[in-house]
C-alpha cells in the first residue's frame, strides 16, 4: 500500500502548530508576574517594592514633607507666642558709671578734684488678665558714692517701688475681647494642622498614582511582549505553511506587517515604562539609577461604600469644610471686636509708690504716694473707620456663612459622584475580565481553524490584536477601580486612616520621622 506523501507533512505542521501554541500560552501565563525587561536593560537587579512600601519611602524621603515639617516648627512657635499673652513679662536693667573732674587754681600747688561712682538697677514686671486689666510692678534702686577735695565722702541710696493697675470698663473690657487674639491663633493652628495633613495626603496620593502608573506600564509591557512573540511565532508558522504550499505567498505580508506594528507598540510601551519609572523616582526622591520592580496589587475585593457613612466622614474630615466653619468663627470674633471698637474708652487707673532715701551726711526720708482715677475718651465726629470696620465685619460674617453652605453642597455632590464612580469601576472590572477570557477562547478557536485552512491570516491577526486590547482594557479597569477607591479616600480625607498613617500631635511628627 502506498503511503500518503502529505501525511508526514501534515504531522510536521501539526507538531509545529502545537509547539507554537504551547510557547505562546506559556509566555502569556508568565505575564501574571511583572516584567524584568527593565532589569535586563539597566544591567542592575531591581528591588521589589509594594505600594505600601512606596508610601513609606515617600513619608521618609520626600522633600515636600520635610519642608512641611520645618514650616510646622514656625507655626507651633507662633501659637506659643499668642498663648503667652497673659503670662508675666519681667525685665531687668542695670547701669553703672564713674565720673570725675579736676580743677587747678592759679597756685600750682592748689587743685580741686571730685569723683562720682553710681549704680542704678531697675526691675519691672507686668501681667495682663483675661478681663482686660494690667498689673505693673517696678522697682528701682540708685546707689551713689561721691568724693570731693576738702569734704567727707558721701554715700547715698534710694529705693523706689511702684504698683499700678489699669482696667478698661467699656471699650476693651471682657474676656471675649481680650482672649480673641488667642482664639484666632488657635483657629489658625487648626488650619495649619489641616494644611499639614493635606500635604501628607497629597504626597501619599502622588505616590499611589505614580506607583500604579509604573506598575501599569510594566504590565502593559508584558502584554506587548507576549503579543510580539505571538506575532513572530505566527510569522514563522505562516512561512512554514507557505513553504508547504498550504498558504498563498502574499499572505506573509499581513504577518510581517503585524510584527512591525507589534514591534512599534512594544517600543512605545518600553518608553512609557521608562517615563513612569522616572516619575515614581521623583515622587520618592530616590536616585535616578534606582531600579524598582513594582509588586502587582492582587487584592481586588469588591467595596460597596455606604453613601450616608461617606457623607458623615467627609463633613468630619474635609479641610475645606472645617476651614469654612472656622472662617465663620473668625468672622464672629472679628464682629465682636468691631462692635467693641465703637464703644467709649473708659478706663480705671490706679497706682501706689513708695520711696526711701538714705544719705550718710544728711537725714533719711521716706515718701508714700497713691492715685486712683478714671480716663474717658469719646469719639465725637469725623472718624468713620469704626463704622467701616463694623460694616465690613457684618458683611464678612454673612459671606462666610454663604460660603459654608456652598462648600457643604459641593461636598455632598462630590461624595455622591465618588461613590457612584467606585460602583461603576467595579462593574467594569468584571466586564473587562469576561471580555478578556472570551477573546482568549476566540483566538484559540481561530488558531485551530487556521491550521485547517478554514480562516485567513488576516482574521487571526485581528483576533490577536483584539486579545491585546482586551488585556489592556482589563488592566486599565483594575487600575481605574483602585484609583476610584483612592479618589474616594481623598474626597473623604480618610487617606491617612486607610493607609494607617497616625499623626502624633504631641511630638508633631509621623511614624518613622
Amino acid at each position: 500500500m502506498r503511503k500518503n506523501p502529505y501525511g508526514s507533512q501534515m504531522r510536521m505542521v501539526f507538531v509545529v502548530v502545537v509547539s507554537v501554541l504551547f510557547f505562546m500560552t506559556g509566555h502569556a501565563l508568565a505575564g501574571g508576574k511583572l516584567s524584568s525587561l527593565e532589569e535586563e536593560a539597566a544591567g542592575a537587579a531591581p528591588m521589589e517594592m509594594t505600594l505600601a512600601e512606596a508610601v513609606n519611602v515617600a513619608l521618609r524621603s520626600n522633600r515636600t514633607i520635610k519642608s512641611a515639617f520645618l514650616t510646622r516648627v514656625v507655626q507651633k512657635f507662633d501659637l506659643a507666642v499668642a498663648r503667652d499673652k497673659f503670662n508675666p513679662d519681667v525685665n531687668l536693667n542695670a547701669t553703672a558709671g564713674y565720673s570725675g573732674s579736676q580743677a587747678q587754681i592759679s597756685d600750682p600747688s592748689t587743685s580741686e578734684s571730685s569723683s562720682n561712682l553710681s549704680l542704678t538697677t531697675t526691675a519691672t514686671a507686668s501681667k495682663r488678665i483675661e478681663t482686660g486689666g494690667t498689673f505693673t510692678f517696678s522697682w528701682s534702686r540708685a546707689d551713689e558714692l561721691s568724693n570731693s577735695s576738702g569734704s567727707a565722702e558721701n554715700r547715698s541710696a534710694a529705693n523706689n517701688w511702684t504698683v499700678n493697675f489699669s482696667h478698661p470698663l467699656l471699650k476693651g473690657a471682657g474676656v471675649a475681647v481680650n482672649t480673641a487674639s488667642v482664639t484666632l491663633a488657635e483657629l489658625s493652628e487648626q488650619s495649619n494642622l489641616l494644611s499639614h495633613r493635606d500635604t501628607i495626603i497629597s504626597t501619599v496620593n502622588s505616590t499611589i498614582q505614580a506607583f500604579r502608573s509604573y506598575a501599569r506600564s510594566v504590565r502593559s509591557l508584558d502584554i506587548s511582549s507576549a503579543s510580539l512573540e505571538r506575532s513572530r511565532a505566527n510569522l514563522e508558522m505562516n512561512r512554514l505553511l507557505i513553504s508547504l504550499g498550504r498558504m498563498p505567498a502574499n499572505e506573509i505580508i499581513q504577518s510581517e506587517s503585524d510584527v512591525s506594528n507589534q514591534e512599534f507598540s512594544h517600543e512605545v510601551a518600553l518608553n512609557s515604562m521608562a517615563n513612569a519609572r522616572i516619575s515614581l523616582l521623583k515622587v520618592l526622591d530616590l536616585p535616578q539609577d534606582t531600579q524598582i520592580l513594582p509588586v502587582e496589587e492582587t487584592d481586588m475585593s469588591p467595596v460597596h461604600p455606604d453613601l450616608d457613612d461617606c457623607l458623615a466622614l467627609a463633613f468630619a474630615n474635609r479641610s475645606d469644610y472645617l476651614n469654612a466653619k472656622m472662617a465663620v468663627d473668625r468672622a464672629r470674633i472679628n464682629l465682636v471686636l468691631a462692635r467693641d471698637n465703637k464703644k467709649w474708652a473708659l478706663d480705671l487707673v490706679s497706682g501706689y509708690t513708695y520711696r526711701d532715701n538714705y544719705h550718710r551726711i544728711s537725714a533719711d526720708m521716706d515718701n508714700h504716694a497713691w492715685q486712683v482715677g478714671l480716663n474717658l475718651q469719646i469719639p465725637l465726629y469725623g472718624d468713620m473707620t469704626r463704622e467701616q470696620t463694623l460694616l465690613s465685619a457684618e458683611t464678612s460674617l454673612k459671606q462666610t456663612q454663604i460660603h459654608l453652605e456652598e462648600i457643604r453642597q459641593n461636598i455632598a455632590l462630590e461624595v455622591r459622584d465618588a461613590v457612584r464612580e467606585v460602583e461603576t469601576r467595579l462593574k467594569q472590572v468584571g466586564m473587562a475580565e469576561r471580555s478578556r477570557k472570551l477573546a482568549e477562547k476566540k483566538l484559540a478557536v481561530e488558531k485551530e481553524k487556521l491550521t485547517l485552512g478554514r480562516t485567513t491570516n488576516f482574521q487571526l491577526v485581528s483576533f490577536q490584536n483584539d486579545l491585546v486590547d482586551r488585556q489592556n482594557a482589563e488592566l486599565n479597569a483594575r487600575v481605574d477601580y483602585l484609583n476610584a477607591l483612592t479618589a474616594l479616600d481623598t474626597i473623604l480625607s480618610t487617606t491617612l486612616k486607610t493607609w494607617r498613617i497616625d499623626y502624633n500631635k504631641e511630638y508633631d511628627r509621623w511614624p518613622g520621622k
